[in-house]
């Protein structure tokens, strides 16, 4: 059976036989994105474009068939049979689904998608372990090293599946008393974004409901320093408020099964996927605001420092 691994330092072998190089050679990066695109057939001038768009099209088409020329040679070379895995005819190409194959992450996909619908504080502890177990597939982003465009969209549309079903897994925890497993998937989220502040917040009710209150506090005072050194900018009120009356020993879970937030006020509630859209893009946004008021204050600076040079340069 073909055994792919995508997600970090990407691996692929048959029989446990490595395809040697993966997956750093062109050949390689189409079956690649074979696989990510595996519910379709594809055209191959359509395929030509996306991989070598910057050829004519009868030099592109060339490339197109060396190599899947390769990518055949390179399953045969360890036993695998190509046609079992390829269909290839003359105007297009596609990854067979029938054939005998693990990628993890279809399993991660499959696993992660089907709880969707449901809030984490809704999961039986089954469903919970099971998200948990998808979770654990994701050992770094998809295809690390790889740049292509292609890539790097599901790069961003994987990270935030498995951002969301963290989350999920954190209101989880929570609502079940297990607290030390939901500060965990807290830590993990702001591993790969730390400026995550209603992440902060959770893990200080967490610290909190613990007994850790300490912890909580300085939990506080982490999210403002990194919330300052990144966007430039101070806590929600929100945050702060919650802050307060830790701080003041006021604070008073909902009931024993935590507290929760309260609800965004949205008169319709949009479907999860595009909402979580909606929240990574507005962070970006934030992010990218930070990011050109930073610039925008450098370059009044620079400009500044020219005209103190000049001024001083006149005056000699």
């Amino acid at each position: 059976m073909l055994e792919l691994n995508f997600f970090g330092a990407a691996q692929a072998c048959y029989a446990d036989r490595p395809l040697a190089g993966f997956p750093n050679q062109q050949a390689h990066l189409l079956l690649c994105y074979l696989l990510l695109n595996r519910d379709r057939s594809h055209h191959r001038e359509r395929l030509a474009t996306v991989f070598w768009s910057e050829y004519p099209t009868q030099v592109s088409l060339k490339y197109l068939r060396n190599s899947i020329w390769r990518a055949r040679k390179i399953l045969k070379s360890v036993g695998a049979p190509a046609d079992e895995y390829l269909a290839i005819d003359n105007g297009s190409v596609s990854f067979r689904c029938s054939s005998r194959y693990w990628l993890d992450v279809e399993v991660f996909e499959e696993r992660v998608t089907s709880y969707q619908g449901r809030s984490g504080h809704n999961l039986t502890p089954e469903q919970a372990t099971h998200l948990e177990e998808a979770t654990e597939l994701y050992v770094g982003d998809l295809l690390e090293g790889v740049y292509e465009d292609w890539c790097l969209y599901d790069r961003e549309r994987l990270n935030l599946l498995y951002l969301n079903a963290l989350g999920k897994l954190m209101d989880f925890h929570e609502i079940n008393t297990t607290y030390e497993q939901g500060l965990a998937c807290g830590e993990r989220i702001l591993n790969y974004d730390e400026t995550r502040e209603k992440v902060h917040r959770q893990m200080m009710r967490l610290y909190w409901l613990q007994g850790n209150r300490d912890a909580a506090l300085a939990q506080y005072k982490q999210c403002t320093q990194i919330l300052r050194e990144n966007l430039d900018i101070l806590p929600m009120e929100e945050t702060t408020h919650l802050y307060q009356q830790m701080l003041h020993n006021q604070f008073q879970p909902a009931s024993r099964l935590g507290y929760r937030e309260s609800p965004p006020p949205f008169t319709v509630n949009p479907d999860e996927s595009t909402q979580m859209l909606v929240e990574y893009t507005l962070h970006k946004i934030h992010t990218l605001r930070a990011t050109i008021d930073e610039a925008s204050a450098e370059l009044h600076h620079i400009e500044h420092f020219i005209k103190e040079t000049m001024l001083n340069h006149q005056s000699l």
